[in-house]
């Protein structure tokens, strides 16, 4: 079996439109693999909203935990809003490379920013590798770290000559948050199920919602908040779903991170 890579990063807004940048990257992936004798791997391009690492993190965790590609899957992404230092930069430095392993094999690596692996139960490690050199990391210094880690899939990550040390303190993910907006507008979230009926307040519209077992269990057109379909270890993430419609726009588009009240 080749090589198969999710690429995340958050170039393009969402605008459903190609990205220079993607392609960009995807050739530099290519030309690393073939330097390196390795299969072309097959890629697989993921937008996400601008700088939104509560996206990116759940995005991240949504695939890779569900894979059954193991070792050959390695899910990279690039998120980077150099959030962790304001003062001015130099040489276009930026957060630091990060690597994981997950117990299905599946190996996640990016840009360590905000919640870009706190969805994620695993031990997570820094990556030998530059933080700096060019405002386009993800297409000039990261690519042969990817490359690298591709080349080490039949050993296990601990014997990886550019795996640095274990990074401790992962911030936790916020809790009643969205954590991604899907084509439909139904609103992912980490509210827990509780109750029946209830009042859900996201960016100070507040609306009744019911609850049930699937986001079918309304009439069309009622809001819901209910198990939706994506979640991994035996766990469904709750949706705000309006039933034949849009629940984002019914409260103002909201985005990843935006806090869910429940009354």
């Amino acid at each position: 079996m080749g090589y198969y890579i999710d690429f995340i990063a958050d170039y393009s807004e969402k605008t459903g439109m190609d990205d220079l940048a993607f392609s960009e990257v995807n050739r530099r992936l290519v030309e690393e693999f073939d330097l390196r004798g390795l299969a072309f791997p097959m890629i697989k391009n993921l937008s996400v909203n601008p700088f939104n690492t509560v996206e990116t993190g759940f995005v991240v965790a949504q695939l890779a935990q569900n894979s059954r590609l193991g070792r050959q899957h390695i899910v990279y992404h690039n998120t980077a809003p150099r959030k962790d230092e304001l003062s001015a930069r130099s040489n276009n430095a930026g957060e630091f490379l990060a690597v994981c392993e997950l117990s299905n094999g599946v190996r996640v690596i990016g840009a360590y920013s905000g919640y870009t692996f706190s969805f994620l139960d695993a031990p997570i490690y820094r990556v030998k590798c530059a933080t700096d050199g060019s405002q386009f990391r993800s297409r000039d210094v990261f690519p042969a770290c990817i490359a690298s880690l591709a080349a080490h899939a039949g050993q296990p990550l601990s014997t990886w000559e550019l795996l640095g040390e274990q990074v401790f303190n992962v911030p936790p993910v916020p809790e009643n948050i969205i954590c991604s907006v899907d084509g439909y507008g139904n609103l992912k979230t980490n509210v827990h199920l509780i109750g029946t009926a209830r009042l859900v307040e996201i960016k100070g519209i507040c609306l009744p919602v019911s609850t049930g077992t699937g986001i079918f269990a309304v009439p069309d057109g009622s809001l819901i908040l209910a198990p939706g379909s994506s979640g991994w270890n035996g766990a469904r993430w709750t949706e705000v779903c309006l039933r034949g419609g849009s629940a984002a726009s019914c409260f103002n588009n909201p985005k990843p991170g935006d806090k869910v009240i429940i009354k």
